[in-house]
């Protein structure tokens, strides 16, 4: 997908951030990768130069700069990612309801287990 878009996996990491949960504050995007605001800062400028993203002043709090995606790099996110969501949606169809309750079960018990690590990571 980095390659699609011309961009590096952190470049990456903030795009998804950004479609998953809509436009963010450069501060709150660097929250969200875990790096320094000045990081945030370059990343956000590399993402404004290749045209994935604009800074635009918040309508409710007009000193709130937002990093907004641009609804043709989020296009193209989507355009990239629909034929591998439809063979999953296909994967999903074949399965009888014994076989997705097994999966759904496994699913959870995986997502459970990443939400733990994070939340406690190297047993702190």
């Amino acid at each position: 997908m980095g390659e699609h878009l011309g961009v590096n996996l952190t470049d990456l990491s903030a795009m998804e951030h950004l479609i998953s949960n809509g436009p963010l504050t450069p501060s709150d995007l660097a929250s969200r990768l875990e790096v320094s605001t000045a990081a945030s800062t370059h990343i956000v400028d590399r993402l404004e130069r290749a045209g994935h993203v604009s800074r635009e002043r918040d309508a409710e709090d007009r000193r709130k700069v937002l990093v907004v995606p641009a609804e043709a790099s989020v296009a193209r996110v989507i355009q990239q990612l629909t034929p591998m969501l439809q063979s999953l949606d296909a994967v999903v169809a074949g399965l009888s309801e014994a076989d997705r309750a097994v999966v759904e079960r496994f699913l959870g018990q995986v997502i459970d287990a990443y939400v733990a690590a994070l939340e406690h990571p190297s047993g702190t």
